[in-house]
């Protein structure tokens, strides 16, 4: 070691010296900088031109740095170079160099690169002990074996490492390989030159052709020139690729931020990037799970678990070690010429809480939270398929809310709403944990009890959910009384499928209804005789439109004020060829039940405004209109065609309407009712004083007539609430501009009655029953005598 400090210290110019060790850096930088474009995925041709460039670039570098570091050492007498050796260790240098170079490449691996560099170190040897054998001076040269045994280990030994350290995966390492080849090339010589002893001869003579110092200086500025310009080249390579990666890595970046899929880039098991949307999932940041093993995150799982072309479902831990359901698809890519792999994590919580919640609305009831019908009607069906040998029983309970139609109408849908939400809450507190209870729909529900057919258990559980919903409900300060009716059908002795049992259980809650409501009812085999008796009345109403058993009889009007009749109320009759005279209370409920109203009060219109036309032209001609006829948005257009076809002027026609025509849907019956008045129709206000709400649609609707119900005039004049309630009226249509017609005057005290109370239109049996069209005009011709006039 003194001997390589005396050699280096007192035996070379030091300038020269840095002057070598700077051109032995830029020319290992240059190397490694160029040796990475031969690893680059381009075309053969252009690899091949790197691979030259860097084995000229390296040769060119050693032997540069050889004869700088010649030129710096002083043996105190004449020297020369010869030049046939001097370019010799030139060559030599590029062929091992390239010899190396090639292992490299076409041997992959640790061993490969190892021995590659051996060579490649090797190559610095002979590279300098060929230049030495071209040193020529006036004396002798004698050489320590061992230390040149050291320079050569030193070489390969070096040379070997660095292109080890090359080839690591961290940058840092990778950056010490052209120190560690700049410390092969120069330990090589400098310990060469250590193991060498000149002894001055004056006998020898520097042997003619050599090259002088100034010839080598000139070749070796031209090398270091080439080596200048190679490594500004490298230089300028590294800053493009630099840059490129930097680009490329940002553009990977900000795409994979932009996906909103959780990205992960590994490189092997190893996590070498992660984007935004995966840190969000995991609840860890980037600089957590860069650099460490993909089982971090995925337990069960290795790079090569995840298929390149088919999602599987996995499970990710976050932050605090929880579970997160996700589905992972994993696709290759090249990322700075090595092979990665980018893995899609799709997070699933979303998804799976989405499923869910479709999955309870799909069988719950949204409003009630309760089952719904869809639920309801798999559960019914389940139960009679698990039946085996008929001793799986059970009963099925149909509810229907008492008075909530009324609640509803009167109230709004918001308080419906909050009502049927606390009924549902009644009816969970009434059953048990292997019961079930279902919405059907508005206001019906259902209840599946399971545990057999107890039947005092069945009552017991009955007479609860009565008790409970017939308790008051307190809704934002209105104090709402409803109640229920319920049928109960047992299975299977009530129906062996569902649909039997439903059936059977309506018709116990139909039965329930016509006993007063606010009870329950077993189903029996007699109610079957009702609803065929029921099923066989809609067919003859069916027939009997199709055959126009239907006809009209008209009950006359009479003007209290001159003595006269000014009109009629068309009544429909239906004379059933076997069943004889039908009552309109019978049919006509049915009618609107089956839709079969419409047609029906189509005809009505349509006889009534052709058989007003043989009255005289001053008397007018009333129908009333069902509520469900008002459901009809084209009811006021086919009245005006009805018109239009028949020539009745629209100031005869009268339409007679409830207070259930306005509760059913206000805004559109008040719409209907304006068209109307726009053709001259007139508007009656039929059995005022039986409903709710009368006083506030005189209010909002201005009718031309308000009739007083049968019920109310009949009990006059005995009855002081009665007359009361007439007189009220009365006064009130006189005060609004509207006339007051009494229904049901049957005694002549009644008619006295009502006439001193004011009221401006008298109908009765007083006056004249129903009579058909016929003796209608008989009576118009003639005064009643009974009505004194002023």
């Amino acid at each position: 070691m003194n001997q390589l400090y005396t050699c280096v210290t007192q035996q070379h110019d030091l300038r020269l010296v840095a002057v070598a060790a700077l051109i032995c850096g830029l020319g290992c930088y240059a190397t490694f900088t160029i040796g990475r474009q031969v690893f680059r995925r381009q075309p053969w041709r252009e690899r091949l031109a790197w691979a030259l460039t860097g084995v000229i670039g390296t040769s060119s570098a050693i032997w540069a740095t050889h004869f700088i570091a010649m030129l710096a050492y002083e043996p105190g007498m004449a020297i020369g170079f010869a030049v046939g050796q001097t370019a010799a260790s030139l060559g030599m240098a590029a062929v091992l160099v390239g010899l190396g170079a090639g292992l490299v490449v076409m041997w992959p691996g640790l061993s490969g690169r190892l021995v590659g560099g051996a060579i490649i170190g090797l190559a610095i040897s002979a590279m300098h002990y060929t230049g030495m054998g071209a040193y020529a001076v006036q004396g002798s040269l004698a050489w320590d074996a061992a230390t040149v045994a050291w320079s050569i280990a030193v070489g390969a030994g070096f040379g070997s490492l660095a292109m080890g350290l090359a080839f690591h995966r961290r940058r840092a390492v990778r950056n010490l390989a052209p120190m560690v080849l700049m410390l092969a090339v120069c330990g090589t010589h400098f310990l060469g030159m250590s193991a060498v002893t000149i002894r001055f001869d004056p006998r020898v003579e520097i042997p003619g052709g050599s090259m002088d110092t100034t010839i080598l200086s000139i070749l070796t500025t031209n090398a270091v020139l080439l080596i200048l310009g190679l490594s500004l080249a490298a230089l300028h390579l590294w800053r493009l690729n630099r840059r490129r990666h930097e680009a490329e890595s940002q553009r990977l970046r900000d795409l994979a931020d932009i996906a909103v899929e959780g990205l992960m880039i590994c490189d092997g098991n190893t996590i070498c990037g992660i984007n935004h949307s995966l840190e969000r999932v995991l609840g860890r940041s980037s600089e957590d799970l860069l650099g460490g093993s993909l089982q971090r995150v995925l337990t069960d799982l290795s790079i090569s678990d995840i298929p390149r072309h088919q999602e599987i479902d996995a499970v990710l831990h976050d932050a605090a070690g929880l579970p997160i359901p996700v589905r992972l698809i994993a696709q290759s890519i090249v990322i700075k010429a090595k092979p990665h792999t980018v893995v899609a994590v799709r997070d699933q919580r979303e998804r799976l809480r989405a499923e869910v919640e479709m999955h309870r609305l799909a069988h719950h009831d949204a409003l009630t939270g309760l089952a719904n019908r869809r639920q309801f009607n798999e559960a019914l069906s389940a139960r009679f398929a698990s039946r085996r040998s008929g001793d799986d029983t059970f009963a099925l309970m149909l509810l229907d809310l008492d008075r909530f139609k009324t609640i509803n109408d009167t109230l709004g849908h918001g308080m419906g709403d909050a009502l049927l939400e606390r009924v549902a809450q009644r009816l969970r507190r009434a059953i048990r944990s292997d019961d079930l209870v279902a919405r059907l729909g508005g206001d019906e529900f259902a209840i599946l009890k399971a545990g057999g057919i107890d039947l005092a258990e069945i009552q017991v559980l009955a007479e609860r959910v009565l008790d409970l919903l017939g308790r008051p409900f307190l809704i934002d300060g209105h104090v709402l009384n409803i109640g229920t009716s319920i049928g109960i059908a047992l299975a299977p002795s009530d129906g062996l499928t569902s649909g039997q049992l439903m059936g059977n259980a309506d018709l116990a809650l139909y039965g329930a209804k016509e006993d007063g409501r606010g009870r329950y009812r077993m189903f029996e085999e007699s109610m079957n005789v009702r609803i065929q008796a029921r099923r066989s009345l809609e067919l003859d109403l069916r027939r009997a439109i199709a055959r126009q058993e239907f006809t009209l009889v008209y009950q006359p009007q009479l003007c209290v004020r001159t003595g006269t009749y000014d009109g009629a109320e068309a009544l429909i009759r239906w004379q059933h060829p076997e069943r004889g005279l039908i009552p309109p209370a019978e049919f006509i409920p049915l009618a609107e039940e089956t839709g079969l109203i419409g047609p029906l009060g189509e005809w009505v219109l349509r006889t009534v405004c052709t058989d007003a036309l043989t009255w005289p032209r001053h008397l007018t001609v009333a129908v009333n209109l069902s509520p469900v006829q008002f459901r009809d948005a084209r009811l006021a257009q086919t009245i005006r065609t009805i018109l239009a076809e028949t020539g009745l002027p629209g100031a005869r026609l009268e339409v007679e309407i409830t207070e259930g025509s306005l509760l059913q849907d206000e805004q559109k019956t008040l719409a209907i009712l304006r068209e109307l008045r726009t053709l001259g129709i007139r508007i009656s206000m039929d059995d005022f004083g039986t409903g709710y709400s009368s006083l506030s649609y005189l209010r909002r609707f201005p009718f031309d007539k308000i009739k007083i119900d049968q019920s109310f005039v009949r009990q006059t004049p005995d009855d002081h609430d009665s007359a009361a309630i007439v007189r009220a009226i009365t006064m009130l249509g006189a005060s609004l501009g509207m006339k007051t017609t009494a229904e049901g005057v049957e005694t002549d005290a009644q008619s006295r009655f009502v006439m001193d109370e004011g009221c401006d239109q008298l109908q009765g049996y007083l006056i004249s029953r129903p009579i058909p069209l016929a003796s209608v005009a008989a009576l118009f011709s003639e005064a009643f005598p009974c009505v004194q006039t002023a």
